[in-house]
């Protein structure tokens, strides 16, 4: 059964409100040096965003971008939040290939965390413009 726009839209809202703090709970770990619970967090809210990203974001995106809708200021948004987001799920999964020996650092594991944490940011907030935007 799928979910009507405001149902999917108000999902995802609750569901970036609850990942925010997890971030930063993440960053919290990472600098008391709780390196092993700061990667269990991190995993389970890139999961879940990724599951945001494919079940509830990318359907709605669609129909903000669907052809026929005026262009400009607003399209750039919405395709620059989600340009940051791709980036940041790609940098996730780099950091985990490098961790898992799987692949050679090529970029310093730690400026990508920074990297990937910032854009995280980033894409969050033009996400809740993006939302006053469209409902207020």
């Amino acid at each position: 059964m799928l979910l009507d726009y405001q149902t999917t839209v108000s999902l995802n809202l609750a569901l970036q409100l609850i990942l925010a703090p997890a971030l930063g709970a993440a960053v919290f770990l990472a600098k008391k040096k709780r390196f092993q619970r700061h990667c269990l967090v991190l995993r389970l809210a890139v999961a879940a965003q990724i599951l945001a990203i494919l079940a509830l974001m990318s359907p709605v995106m669609g129909t903000i971008l669907e052809p026929g809708r005026p262009n400009g200021l607003f399209q750039a948004e919405v395709l620059l939040h989600h340009g940051l987001g791709l980036v940041v799920v790609l940098l996730w999964i780099y950091i985990n290939l490098v961790y898992l020996g799987r692949l050679r650092a090529r970029l310093a594991p730690k400026r990508a965390m920074q990297a990937a944490a910032g854009l995280w940011v980033v894409s969050f907030i033009l996400g809740f413009h993006i939302y006053l935007k469209l409902y207020y």
